[in-house]
């Protein structure tokens, strides 16, 4: 086992990391203004990556297909907060959460009428080479992979903390009635989330097709329940420590199976979210929030 295997399995161990980071910060946005978990966000954010597959088929430039099919899965999150989420915004707890299940099982549904169950190969839109880097040759993909993922979530983040529009989002998240009676448009700004939120997955999404080389109707299923172990991990609603933890996470299953195997990636991440919610249960970078009425 030399050096550079190591290194090697460092930078993919990250780069898919930074994939479930940015796939969770979909998760993160709408669960730190409703405390809800979107159940749909993962056929979301499926569909608009096999929309950016079908685009490319149909001859559109690459980027621009993957532009379209991020617009896509932004479509879908609007569709799925004014169908699935608004009409029982205020209901109890379970009943959205239940809608939104609905809401995705109709969307997985369509995507398999269009385009089928089985696996299909996603184009290598980033080479695959390598570069050398201070004596180690590097894989080139998930370098590029964890810079892309690095500065969507960041530029998430910014557009939360530094704008307008991110201080009405802090305050609808600390009392939505409240906002409301303040003159705060909480109609069109909880839209708009899940629109950031399934068009930001939908890039994540794509970045995991072209890591692995596969799309898939379930693979939304996949992505997600990473992505949310990551945001556990680093703490729901940070978005700077959902990424930690979507590296730490990454660097769990690499580790595995350099030393264990293959078999054992699964489980070496899941004991890491188990041990460290024992002892941090709001996550590494969370902070522990009074529950809404």
């Amino acid at each position: 086992m030399t050096a550079n295997y190591l290194v090697a399995q460092l930078i993919n161990g990250l780069a898919v990391g930074s994939v479930y980071a940015l796939i969770g910060v979909g998760y993160s946005m709408v669960y730190t203004i409703l405390y809800l978990i979107n159940f749909a966000h993962g056929d979301v954010i499926m569909f608009g990556t096999m929309a950016a597959l079908a685009f490319i088929g149909m001859g559109v430039p690459p980027v621009l297909a993957l532009i379209l099919g991020c617009v896509v899965g932004a479509a879908l999150g609007l569709g799925v907060e004014r169908v699935a989420y608004r009409p029982v915004r205020h209901a109890p707890r379970t009943v959205p959460m239940i809608s939104a299940l609905g809401a995705g099982l109709v969307i997985s549904s369509v995507a398999q009428g269009l385009w089928g169950p089985d696996v299909m190969s996603f184009p290598q839109l980033i080479p695959r080479g390598t570069v050398s880097v201070g004596g180690f040759s590097l894989p080139a993909q998930p370098l590029v992979i964890l810079a892309i993922a690095g500065v969507l979530v960041g530029v998430a983040s910014l557009l939360l903390e530094r704008t307008r529009w991110g201080r009405a989002t802090r305050c609808v998240c600390q009392d939505l009635v409240a906002a409301e009676l303040m003159g705060i448009p909480v109609n069109r700004l909880i839209p708009a989330i899940y629109a950031i939120g399934g068009l930001i997955g939908v890039a994540g999404c794509s970045l995991f097709a072209m890591y692995f080389n596969a799309v898939w109707v379930q693979m939304g299923a996949l992505a997600t329940t990473k992505a949310w172990a990551a945001a556990m991990l680093g703490g729901v609603g940070n978005f700077y420590g959902a990424f930690v933890g979507g590296l730490l996470l990454g660097l769990a299953e690499a580790a595995a199976v350099v030393f264990a195997g293959s078999l054992f990636k699964d489980g070496a991440s899941l004991v890491i979210i188990v041990a460290v919610l024992l002892l941090r249960p709001n996550g590494l970078f969370g902070t522990a929030a009074t529950q809404r009425s």
